[in-house]
């Protein structure tokens, strides 16, 4: 017997354990990233907030994937960030949390609205053999620039800060390229739809609810609404960069795998 037919045109399907197990997976994950990530790379005045927020390129990307699990998974990863280390109320805690929550949504809302299928592949041969160095090595100048930060730039200063930075901006540059052969060689829709929704949106939108939430509500946020866009400017560059580096790698890895399992979410939860 067929499952029912959703009004998408989708059968459904029933939550499963693996639902389950994977989001609470995937939120261990964003909160203990999150933590490093806050610690090593704060943005100075603001707990919690990091200017290279890794934990963005997990629950994004699995927002894509499994629907509202990978948003709920931002959302409780922030949650506990917030009252650990960051320090802030539960109340607080919970109202900026929605900055991740919204960072997952974005690219979700459009994927489904749209009905983009996630489709990542460089159908091309010539162009996939260009696409995969850029993306992979984009990815290793970041994680090069990070442990020499981490190990001796935070320690020792210049030159290692600015071979951190170099590193940086010459791995997203060669991201933003491989990005752009995937939007041009690749599935249009596809790509169009994440780079608008999945990299800027997604960053500038929880950006800008994470700033208001520390900034400008009247009794509760606990920041001068002068940092206001000190807060905003890195918490969206800082995950546009990294969803546009680490959140593309992972998307073009571990999406074909990913639809083929149980755990891939064509609607919103199942």
């Amino acid at each position: 017997m067929k499952s029912p037919a959703t009004s998408e045109g989708v059968p459904s399907k029933p939550i499963t354990w693996m639902h389950l197990v994977s989001f609470a997976l995937a939120t261990a994950i964003s909160y203990v990233l999150g933590v490093v990530s806050s610690l090593i790379f704060p943005v100075l005045g603001a707990p919690g907030v990091s200017a290279l927020y890794v934990s963005a390129a997990v629950y994004v990307p699995l927002a894509i994937w499994m629907g509202m699990w990978g948003c709920l998974a931002g959302y409780v990863s922030c949650f506990f960030l917030g009252l650990w280390p960051s320090g802030y109320s539960p109340l607080l805690s919970g109202v900026w949390s929605v900055a991740d929550f919204l960072e997952g949504l974005m690219p979700l809302l459009f994927f489904r609205m749209l009905k983009v299928d996630p489709d990542f592949t460089i159908k091309r041969p010539t162009a996939a053999k260009v696409f995969k160095p850029l993306v992979a090595v984009g990815l290793a100048l970041l994680i090069v620039g990070l442990i020499v930060q981490v190990y001796l730039g935070a320690a020792y200063g210049e030159p290692f800060v600015s071979v951190y930075r170099y590193a940086l901006y010459f791995g997203l540059a060669l991201s933003v390229i491989g990005i752009l052969v995937g939007a041009f060689v690749g599935e249009k829709r596809t790509w169009g739809t994440y780079i608008l929704s999945g990299v800027i949106l997604a960053s500038v939108v929880s950006g800008a609810w994470g700033a208001w939430s520390l900034t400008l509500i009247p009794g509760l946020s606990p920041l001068p609404a002068e940092l206001f866009p000190v807060v905003f400017t890195g918490w969206a560059i800082g995950d546009i960069i990294v969803l546009a580096i680490i959140g593309t790698a992972l998307l073009t890895a571990l999406t074909p795998m990913i639809k083929r399992s149980p755990i891939y979410v064509k609607r919103w939860w199942t």
